[in-house]
Order: C-alpha cells, then sequence, then structure tokens
C-alpha cells in the first residue's frame, strides 16, 4: 500500500499505528513531497494527530521563512495561530514584514489581532504608520498612495497610540492591503477613506463604457462576472458606496455581508433573477439604489422595495411611497 496522508490519518484512527509514527509520516511529506495538496493534507492531518511540540513549530516557522508555495505558507500560518498562538508573535513578526502574499497578510493580522497582546498591538500600530510612507498603492503600475496617506496621517493626529484597539489597527491594515491587491486585479479601481476611522467608505469598480466605444483594449476594462472575482471585499465592512456599474454581475449574493451599505450602484449588468431581490432587501441601511439595464427591472414591482429606499429602475429617480 503506498502511504499518504490520508491513509496515515485513517490508520492512527484505527489505532493501526501509533501517534510517533504518524506524526513522523506525515512531517515527511510536509517536508520532502513537492505534491501541494499532499503537503496541504499533511498538515491539516498533523494537527488532528494532536502533537504539538517545538519540532512542529519549527517546522511551520521555517514555512514562513523559506517555502515558495503561498498556499502552504498560509496553511502554516493558520496552524501556528489555531496551535501556537502564544508562541507565534516572533515569527508572525518576521512574516509581516516579509510576506507579499494577500491571503498570508491576511492570515498574518488576523494572527496579530489575535494575540492581543501589547507587543501584537505595537506590531500592528508600526504597520499602520508605514501606510504614511508608503509611496504606492501598486507600484508596477504607478499608483500613488495619497488617499491612505492623507487618511491615516489625519486620524493619527487625533487618536493616540493607546485609544486603539487591535480590531482598529487590523481593519485599518486589511482595508490597505485589500484596495492595493484590488489594483493588481482591476484597471479601474476608485476609493474613498473615511478620515475618522482610516477604513473604505466608497469603493468604485465601475467600468466605462466609452472604452467600449473608442475601442480600449480588453485589459482595460474590470470586466467582473462574479462578487467572488473581488478579492477581500468581505472585509471590507465600513463601506457606504458600492459602485459596479456597467460589469457583467449576474448575482449579488455577495454583498449581503456590506451591512453598513447605503448605495449600490449595479447600473448595466446582467442582473436577471428575481432572488437577487431578496439579498437587497438583506442590506437593512440601504438608502439609494440604481438597477438600471438589468433585465431584473422587469420582474421588479415598485411596492416591494423598503419606502426609505431611493430607486433607480430606469432613467428618473422612483421614491417609493
Amino acid at each position: 500500500m503506498n502511504l499518504s496522508p490520508k491513509i496515515i490519518l485513517m490508520q492512527f484512527e484505527r489505532n493501526e499505528i501509533n501517534k510517533s509514527f504518524a506524526f513522523e509520516q506525515l512531517i515527511s511529506f510536509v517536508e520532502n513531497s513537492e505534491n501541494e495538496p499532499i503537503r496541504e493534507e499533511a498538515i491539516h492531518n498533523l494537527d488532528r494527530i494532536g502533537i504539538f511540540n517545538d519540532r512542529l513549530f519549527e517546522i511551520l516557522e521555517n514555512i514562513l521563512i523559506s517555502d515558495s508555495n503561498e498556499k502552504i505558507r498560509n496553511v502554516a500560518l493558520k496552524f501556528l495561530e489555531r496551535r501556537f498562538l502564544n508562541k507565534a508573535i516572533t515569527p508572525l513578526k518576521w512574516a509581516i514584514n516579509h510576506e507579499e502574499n494577500y491571503e498570508c497578510l491576511i492570515t498574518i493580522i488576523k494572527s496579530l489581532k489575535k494575540v492581543n497582546s501589547e507587543e501584537s498591538k505595537l506590531i500592528l500600530f508600526n504597520e499602520t504608520k508605514k501606510i504614511m510612507k508608503t509611496k504606492y498603492l501598486n507600484k508596477e503600475k504607478r499608483i500613488e498612495n495619497k488617499k491612505f496617506k492623507k487618511g491615516i496621517k489625519k486620524l493619527l493626529k487625533t487618536k493616540k497610540y493607546e485609544f486603539f484597539t487591535h480590531n482598529e489597527l487590523s481593519l485599518i491594515l486589511i482595508n490597505f492591503i485589500t484596495i492595493a491587491n484590488l489594483t493588481k486585479q482591476c484597471p479601474n479601481v476608485f476609493y474613498e477613506i473615511n478620515p475618522e476611522n482610516g477604513l473604505l467608505k466608497e469603493l468604485d469598480l465601475s467600468d466605462y463604457l466609452e472604452f467600449e466605444v473608442k475601442g480600449m483594449p480588453f485589459g482595460w476594462k474590470n470586466n467582473i462576472k462574479s462578487i467572488s472575482e473581488i478579492v477581500g471585499l468581505k472585509y471590507l465592512k465600513y463601506l457606504k458606496k458600492i459602485d459596479l456599474s456597467n460589469n457583467q454581475i449576474e448575482n449579488i449574493k455577495e454583498l449581503v455581508n456590506l451591512e453598513k451599505l447605503t448605495h449600490l450602484i449595479l447600473t448595466n449588468n446582467k442582473i436577471s433573477e428575481i432572488e437577487n431581490l431578496e439579498y437587497i432587501k438583506k442590506l437593512q441601511n440601504l438608502e439609494y439604489l440604481d438597477l438600471r439595464n438589468n433585465e431584473i427591472v422587469k420582474k421588479i414591482h415598485l411596492n416591494e422595495f423598503n419606502p426609505r429606499i431611493r430607486v433607480l429602475l430606469k432613467d428618473s429617480y422612483i421614491k417609493i411611497k
């Protein structure tokens, strides 16, 4: 029988092999296999074996430092958060200064928040201050970091270190790296910062129809087909306004998590299914909705909307009474 992480775990759970043997076999897969799914499964199964010793900690720490596979680094980070949180501050401090992968950075920031110590708060605060010294959101595209720099500078003038919480600092960093990451994915990214908390209040990922008229290259358009393509949107919890006009979106279920949303602009997409109306109804703070040029408007009755929402279905505003 060819051993695999799955078989090793199965044999261990059947008491066919002891814990130490299972541990050594899984470690071997983590360190020697070139197969990403095999390595990932081995790390997950190590959690179920239940040996959380210094050797395993050092192996996970080494993965953060030297492993070229970003997915494996993130799995290792999550393991450290679950099982070695009290020891993780040193590797986390190193990782936040050297890691470039978005998902890994998210895990690092969340872990530092969870550590909830004065040292982890200071790390988060220092990373927040670095935003003011970061010239570019996207150096390759020469997208400057003017708005975050201005917003954070104003925030730090009015609020001192001792009055920040771990959660507030982690949210600022996650908002910052999320926008930076979006500029790598989308040609058109516009946003506004709330200087009172350093978080995004507006996000514009709309495409411009004149690009099509002028025959601009495909790469100049966001061309978003699914909300899931907007990586990290779920972390932008304080968004008040989002503009997704002129894309190819069919379903807006994933917008439901944006509970503070007041303005939703979805003009000229491919929204047709009536289930999307139910998702809109879940946005309890919504005040303005633009659904023009979507097939769903042919199926919608105005009395289905909350009376306070200003709805735009055609070329004129309709305030529901």
